[in-house]
């Protein structure tokens, strides 16, 4: 057997605490750590959230937590997943199951004390890696370990069978492939390319968070290219247009910054500053926040506005879209045309962007009488601001004419 180091989180009081609990009524061994935070233990590579599989079922579990006064919530007990607090920590402890219906989206299970058939059920041979509470690694399905090692991501057992249990896998196969693995599965790669109208049956959140937890990850393009080359990205992407199997831009933004959202631009924009009514059908499929929405819209708009910018042009576009704005729009266009926008960006950091001096009741003090005309003349004034970069001379001026 392989024995692990144990994260500091994976030795926390808490945890211990539960363990011993489990373990007075179901014995000892009868509950383990399983998958994200066994397998980057095995990585070493930064801890996932802490899960436990145990073979008590749900009100087993609840009964031994009673026993020792330990908080639960049953946040998932009809899956069979039960919620141990400890001083604010939340531990989600699941009973081993497995599935007895699918429909591609939910699963009817039942409990089981076999570890062989829980493993069995998960979606790939990394994640079907358990350890007890000393660090000794199980493998049920002989395959795990494997993987790890070759640094592989594939689907356990029939690749087709795991994704019609759930079709979010495939969009899981490519963000863990990205994460973990030195290349992409053919095999998996063929099941999912098969199955891949599945995809439609998502909601578009799950959709898009799958894509931004991708787009996160330090090396994301062997995944996005893979789905390129499959068909996979236009059911994703509304609207989808893009041929050939490489995404230059994306592999250019990913070179460019780790933000996400900016990957993201970078993969539905490639440097056109795309138009609100496309950004607004990305958002009625992926069900994105408005903040993202306003965010692309923005910098789609800033793009189209940047070419032969002098510095006067950049200032007022940070005025009136913002700084981060114009830097997303800086970096799309460097994406899209393989340009350096590291001195761009620099200026952009140092330009002072004043904010417009005056408001109404300055106008109203200098004998403006209140009133639409008050609104109206701000707007002319600030107009004359902008196009004089700013000069304080045009104030000086404006107001004196009022006083006039």
């Amino acid at each position: 057997m392989m024995r692990i180091d144990l994260t500091e989180s994976m030795k926390a009081p808490g945890i211990r605490t539960v363990f011993a609990a489990l373990e007075a009524l179901g014995g000892k061994g009868c509950v383990r750590f399983v998958g994200g935070c066994v397998r980057n233990a095995l990585l070493g590579v930064p801890g996932s959230d802490l899960d436990l599989s145990t073979q008590l079922a749900p009100d087993e579990t609840e009964a031994a937590l009673s026993a020792v006064a330990i908080r639960h919530v049953p946040t998932g007990k009809d899956y069979g997943t039960i919620t141990a607090v400890i001083n604010g920590e939340s531990y989600e402890i699941t009973s081993l199951r497995q599935d007895v219906e699918t429909d591609g989206r939910r699963a009817v299970v039942k409990y089981t004390t076999d570890w062989v058939k829980d493993a069995e059920r998960r979606d790939f041979y990394v994640n079907s890696l358990y350890a007890d509470i000393e660090g000794e690694v199980y493998d049920p399905t002989g395959l795990g370990l494997h993987d790890i090692a070759e640094r592989r991501v594939r689907f356990i057992g029939e690749a087709e069978v795991r994704i019609r249990e759930d079709y979010l896998r495939i969009l899981r196969f490519f963000r863990f492939t990205a994460g973990y693995a030195r290349e992409v599965d053919p095999v998996s790669l063929e099941a999912c390319i098969a199955l891949q109208s599945g995809i439609d049956g998502l909601s578009g959140e799950r959709i898009f968070s799958e894509t931004m937890k991708t787009l996160a990850l330090p090396s994301p393009l062997m995944a996005f290219e893979a789905m390129q080359a499959g068909g996979i990205l236009g059911r994703i992407l509304p609207g989808w247009r893009v041929t050939g199997e490489r995404l230059p831009e994306l592999a250019a933004m990913i070179g460019l910054s780790d933000d996400p959202e900016r990957r993201f631009m970078a993969l539905t924009d490639s440097g056109h500053g795309l138009a609100g009514d496309d950004i607004r059908a990305f958002q009625a499929r992926l069900k994105f926040s408005q903040a993202i929405c306003e965010r692309l819209i923005a910098a789609g708009e800033v793009v189209s506005r940047l070419e032969d910018a002098r510095a006067g042009d950049v200032a007022r576009l940070i005025y009136h879209y913002g700084r981060s704005a114009v830097e997303d729009a800086v970096l799309l266009v460097a994406a899209y045309d393989g340009g350096h926008p590291e001195t761009l960006l620099r200026l952009i950091g140092e330009l002072d962007v004043p904010r417009f001096p005056l408001k109404g009741a300055d106008l109203i003090a200098r004998g403006l009488t209140p009133g639409p005309a008050v609104g109206q003349k701000l707007k002319q004034i600030e107009a004359e601001w902008l196009a004089a970069d700013f000069s304080q001379t045009v104030i000086d001026s404006a107001l004196a004419a009022v006083h006039e």
